[in-house]
């Protein structure tokens, strides 16, 4: 998949604003997360064509959140999250293209990704069903260690809506969602889910 190749720029990004400026500069600004305002954003990226020229696309589907501490930058934390499904070339005479360069480099799906931080990920594997009612939307797409705890990243299928519900800051400034959509983990085995 080449899309951590895409993120590794932008990653690189966040730390060259970080190294580049002084401490002072940086202390004043304020602790927090931060958004990104997408009408001030664009994501795109470049490859070569044939050797003679640079060939330029555009995502038109991202995200990105940045928890930052002035008294701690080094431990900033940026979270990109960028669909491969909506690369846009504006190719002037194949309508099928964006989406074959999205299926074919990108290893895109028709789908989106969502992210949910569970106490324990014993039996979840990658490519592993993901189902509402009884019913296939997608898959386990990565099971990652963040903390102490499992950061689960599902795809689910373009078709399928979930709500994200509201989103509340508790006192210890952790975040915390309510009335959205829940993961409930159940383990599989020869005789059914259990």
């Amino acid at each position: 998949m080449r899309l951590p190749t895409l993120l590794l720029p932008l990653a690189l990004t966040a730390c060259a604003f970080t190294a580049e400026r002084t401490p002072q500069t940086l202390g004043a600004l304020p602790a927090g997360a931060y958004q990104l305002e997408k009408p001030h954003a664009s994501l795109t990226f470049r490859v070569k064509h044939l050797g003679l020229s640079w060939y330029t696309a555009r995502f038109a589907d991202f995200d990105a959140t940045l928890d930052f501490d002035p008294a701690n930058p080094t431990a900033a934390k940026l979270n990109a999250i960028i669909n491969p499904m909506s690369v846009r070339t504006d190719h002037p005479t194949d309508a099928e293209w964006d989406k074959r360069i999205s299926e074919d480099l990108m290893d895109g799906q028709d789908g989106y990704t969502l992210q949910a931080r569970i106490a324990d990920a014993t039996g979840l594997t990658v490519d592993g069903r993901v189902m509402i009612a009884g019913i296939p939307v997608g898959t386990v797409d990565s099971v990652e260690l963040e903390g102490s705890q499992a950061l689960v990243t599902i795809l689910v299928r373009e078709d399928v809506v979930l709500y994200q519900g509201i989103e509340e800051i508790l006192p210890d400034g952790a975040r915390q969602w309510r009335n959205g959509a829940t993961m409930v983990k159940k383990t599989a085995s020869l005789l059914g889910d259990y």
